[in-house]
């Protein structure tokens, strides 16, 4: 093997290696944790630019040990007194773009380049993780992951229904709130389903269609048979209670705990054939970083957890 595994130097003390190393299956990857430095979808509140910065420099560094190949070992949970990740190869190929972001870039070419990269990575079927950024982000990822795993399910966490009927075939037209008009419109997604809205949208956005549904509590119930639809899973970062997570360009009074999150999110990874995760919407505040850091790492372990620990899951996953 000899493509550069950097031991240690990656989010969580992940191994850092080049992104063309798994684009070119040099490297085989379970799953890649990519950066999206970018927050021009956002009218309003920017600085979530600052999001995979924050969540890499304050994130814990877990102690792997990693062989030749960048499998993983050497950590165990004393919970279940069980190895995490053990044998799994998990890399962190860095950002696309980086902060300061060159303003000689324009939305179109960063959601275009995002949406390659996306379909791209599916196409090693490494499991992607998005951190952003803003939330427009998830339409070209979940473009390119459309591209290859077909017409995906859109399962989200969010304090707000993020859609609009106004027509829009070209995703730079786009914006952090009304993005999911456009992946039904495109039929990049078959359907959507919103977990932690609590906010109302105005009249000139309607009418919603019956493919999107919205809900506050996440529907637990008996743990159903295992859906094997392509699911693409977005957390955006104000579904949680702004007293638990107050660094978001909009937090929603009476949202989630993160702990509550943290189950529900560990549900969907572990009942449905999840293909691509994005974590957005973190916002740059010197007061909250290592709490931002923190929340994001969890969700990132959660995730990485319930689809990589079970070979059986696993099998659909990619």
């Amino acid at each position: 093997m000899t493509a550069p595994i950097r031991p240690g130097l990656g989010a969580l003390g992940f191994p850092s290696v080049d992104l063309d190393a798994v684009l070119t299956g040099e490297l085989t990857a379970d799953a890649v944790i990519l950066g999206l430095p970018f927050d021009a979808g956002v009218p309003g509140v920017p600085g979530q630019r600052h999001g995979p910065e924050i969540f890499r420099k304050l994130s814990p560094a877990h102690s792997w040990t990693v062989d030749e190949n960048g499998a993983l070992g050497g950590v165990i949970d004393p919970v279940n007194r069980g190895t995490v990740l053990s044998g799994r190869r998990v890399f962190d190929i860095g950002d696309l773009g980086s902060v300061p972001i060159d303003p000689r870039i324009g939305r179109g070419t960063y959601y275009k380049t995002l949406t390659r990269l996306s379909e791209q990575l599916a196409e090693t079927g490494a499991l992607p993780v998005f951190i952003g950024g803003d939330h427009s982000l998830s339409a070209p990822a979940a473009t390119g992951a459309g591209l290859v795993h077909g017409p995906l399910r859109f399962t989200c966490f969010d304090a707000h229904c993020d859609f609009s009927a106004r027509p829009m075939p070209d995703a730079t037209d786009i914006t952090h709130a009304d993005f999911l008009g456009h992946l039904l419109q495109a039929g990049t997604i078959s359907d959507a389903e919103l977990y932690g809205v609590r906010t109302y949208l105005p009249a000139d956005c309607g009418p919603l269609p019956d493919t999107l549904r919205c809900a506050y509590a996440y529907p637990y119930g008996p743990t159903p048979d295992r859906d094997d639809r392509p699911t693409y899973l977005s957390i955006d970062l104000d579904v949680i209670e702004p007293a638990d997570f107050p660094a978001t360009g909009h937090p929603e009074a009476g949202g989630y705990r993160l702990r509550e999150l943290l189950a529900a999110v560990e549900h969907v990874c572990r009942t449905r054939r999840v293909v691509a995760v994005d974590i957005v919407e973190a916002l740059q505040d010197d007061r909250e970083n290592r709490a931002t850091s923190a929340t994001v790492s969890a969700l990132v372990m959660t995730c990485l957890r319930a689809l990589l620990e079970h070979p059986r899951e696993r099998e659909t996953t990619g």
